[in-house]
This record gives structure tokens, C-alpha cells and sequence, in this order.
């Protein structure tokens, strides 16, 4: 059976307040924070010595994420934000015809196509923030090549069927690209299907291993080094015999890292990996979706319009319902009582992971029965 106070005692900032803002950004366990403070302190004590250590657990971190995603490390390269990953693809994919965008989605995930030229068409999403089978149909043009969308909607938490919908591209000949950053770490991502061509994701949320760096999946069917739009000195197939008059490029993923990588970053992941490792995949997913369940229901019962509920294999760990009161002023009211969420739109938005438990949700019912104009404040 899990210890799951053991993990949560890892994770110092859950003892100074009831964090419930994970897809906000996630404290780091000590582990992370040490595997990433020691690369500095390695650097300051000895400076440069460490170069071929620091490579080598790179390329253990990269195995290990690669195992997360049940992918191949050949796929897997470290760029410094899911916005770069995403830019990267953007660039890489142009010419290859229009995308298909939904409406309200994260700017991260919209931005870099229009940015990079590529016609746009957006479908406009349900009450869950989700946009269904039938208004992506509704949505596609005859020169929608690419669907670009984010596996876990950001404000409401609906999550795609990643299966169902590499299904729905995959028979229309186009291209998906997804952004798992609200997602990975918390649900299972599988990619051995064959059902993604690209997929970027932040470390700084659900992978709870701080700012600094993102991850970008490439399917080796598109990791041709001729199909390469960007370049640095470690994009060579041999960077270190420092060739400068002809390319040789590799046709792995790291690759598109383009120069170092952003040791401090990885080596934190690391360490954060090694805590998801231990506990399992599946027992994350499943201590998160009960959780968030529970947490439906504090909110429900203070008041809180929520949306309708999502199917069990559609929800993840964020929760959003609209406040009846001035948004802003519920989130600054809360965190005065210790619990810190998000204000979103016209609403808050509250985030389980796995290092939650029970008492943070009581702390949330209790701040919310404080509120004046709630419902749970009035009873």
C-alpha cells in the first residue's frame, strides 16, 4: 500500500499552506530541489569537472521520461519551455498545410502557429472547455493538415481521450500535435499507440520538478535530420568533433536541443521522476482522480456553479467552478486563510495531486463556509 503522507512529507511547502494550485506551478520535493541546488554547488566548488557526469544523467533522465511517456529516448529532447517545444514544431510543420485550434485553449498552444504563418481555423469549445468530435469536424477545411490541442483544458481540467482522438486524425490523414503540460505527471500518457506525431510539455506543474526547461516528443517517422529547421553545435550526429564547414545533423530528438542542455532543470526532473517511479504511474492517476472528485464536491456543496461532470476517463486533477462573487476577491480571500488556488475567468480553479490528501480539502470547505455571498457561508 502507497505511503502517501510519507511522499507528501517530501514537498516542504505543503506543510506552511493548503496548496491546491498545482496547475498553477508545484513545490518541489527536497530531492528535486537538492539534485538541482548540488549542480550548482558542483559548479561553484569544481567549475567545469562534472561535464561528462552531468551528460550521462542526462541521458538517464531522458530514458526515464521516455519510459513515462512508453516512448523511445531517440524521441525525447530538452528545451528550456513547453512555448519553445511547441515553436520548434510550428517551424518544423510549416507548409504542411493549416491547423486546427480550439478556441480558449492555453496561448502556448495557438501562439506559435500563427506566429509562424500557418492559416488557422478555430472550433469552438463545449460548457467543459473541451471541444467534442463534432465541432472539430465542424471545424475542418480542405487544407487542415494539423490539430493542435492541449490534452487537459487549463481552466476547466477536461481531458481528451488521446486514443479516440490520434483515431479521429489518423482517418482524416492529418497531423496531431498535443501539449500534455497539464497532464503529464499527474495521468498516463501513452504514446506507443502511434496515435501523436509531436508532444511538448512544462516540467513546472504536474511534473513538479520546477521552471526551466520542457520536454519535446518527436515520432521517429518525423526525425528525419533533412526536415531539421534549427541548428546548434550539439545538432550534429557527432558535436564533439566540432565539424563547422559541412552538416552532419543527427536524426535523434536532441537534436533540436540545439546547444547545452539545462542541467540544473533535468537533473531536478530527475530526481522528481524517481519519486514518480516509485510510486507508479497508475497509483498517481488514480490517487489524483480521487481527490479531484472529492474536491468537486467541497465546491458544489459551498455554492460554487460547476460545470456538468465530466465522464471518470475525461477528468483529471483541476476543478473549476464559478464563483457567484467576484473572482479575484475569493482567491485573495482564501489565500488570507492559508489555501492558495487560482482565479480563472469568472471563477477559481482548484488543482489536486498526489501529495494532497483529505485535510486539504476540509481546509478548502472550511475557508469556503467563511466567504460572505457564498452559499456554504450563508447555511
Amino acid at each position: 500500500m502507497t505511503d502517501w503522507a510519507a511522499h507528501r512529507a517530501e514537498f516542504p511547502a505543503l506543510s506552511t499552506q493548503t496548496y491546491l494550485n498545482t496547475a498553477a506551478g508545484a513545490p518541489m520535493s527536497r530531492a528535486a530541489a537538492a539534485a538541482a541546488r548540488q549542480y550548482y554547488e558542483a559548479t561553484e566548488r569544481d567549475g567545469d569537472v562534472h561535464w561528462d557526469a552531468w551528460l550521462e544523467r542526462v541521458e538517464a533522465v531522458r530514458t526515464m521520461v521516455a519510459a513515462l511517456l512508453t516512448a523511445n529516448p531517440g524521441e525525447i529532447a530538452f528545451v528550456q519551455n513547453a512555448s519553445a517545444a511547441m515553436t520548434l514544431v510550428a517551424a518544423r510543420l510549416r507548409g504542411r498545410g493549416d491547423v486546427l485550434l480550439v478556441r480558449g485553449d492555453f496561448p502556448s498552444v495557438t501562439y506559435p502557429w500563427m506566429v509562424a504563418g500557418h492559416g488557422v481555423v478555430f472550433a469552438e469549445p463545449g460548457e467543459h472547455g473541451g471541444a467534442g468530435f463534432e465541432a472539430l469536424e465542424r471545424a475542418l477545411t480542405p487544407a487542415t493538415r494539423i490539430v493542435s490541442i492541449g490534452l487537459v483544458n487549463y481552466r476547466t481540467g477536461y481531458r481528451y481521450d488521446l486514443r479516440a482522438l490520434g483515431k479521429f486524425c489518423r482517418e482524416r490523414d492529418l497531423l496531431l500535435v498535443v501539449d500534455a503540460t497539464q497532464g503529464l505527471g499527474a495521468v498516463r500518457v501513452d504514446l506507443s499507440h502511434g496515435d501523436v506525431d509531436f508532444l511538448v510539455s512544462s516540467g513546472y506543474k504536474w511534473l513538479a520538478s520546477g521552471y526551466g526547461f520542457g520536454l519535446l516528443y518527436v515520432a521517429r517517422e518525423h526525425l528525419s535530420s533533412s526536415a531539421h529547421t534549427a541548428a546548434g553545435w550539439r545538432s550534429a550526429r557527432d558535436p564533439y568533433a566540432l565539424v563547422s564547414d559541412q552538416l552532419d545533423l543527427s536524426d535523434h530528438a536532441r537534436a533540436l536541443e540545439l546547444g547545452h542542455p539545462p542541467f540544473a532543470a533535468v537533473l531536478g526532473l530527475g530526481a522528481a521522476l524517481e519519486m514518480v517511479q516509485a510510486i507508479g504511474s497508475d497509483a498517481i492517476e488514480n490517487r489524483v482522480l480521487h481527490l479531484s472528485s472529492r474536491l468537486r464536491q467541497v465546491m458544489e456543496d459551498a455554492g460554487l456553479r460547476m460545470p456538468p461532470a465530466d465522464p471518470a476517463d475525461r477528468r483529471s486533477g483541476i476543478v473549476y467552478a464559478e464563483a457567484g462573487v467576484d473572482a479575484v476577491r475569493l482567491r485573495n480571500e482564501l489565500l488570507a486563510s492559508g489555501v492558495y488556488v487560482s482565479a480563472r475567468g469568472d471563477g477559481i480553479r482548484c488543482s489536486t495531486h498526489f501529495y494532497n490528501d483529505e485535510n486539504d480539502l476540509e481546509r478548502l470547505r472550511e475557508a469556503l463556509d467563511s466567504v460572505p455571498g457564498l452559499r456554504g457561508a450563508e447555511g
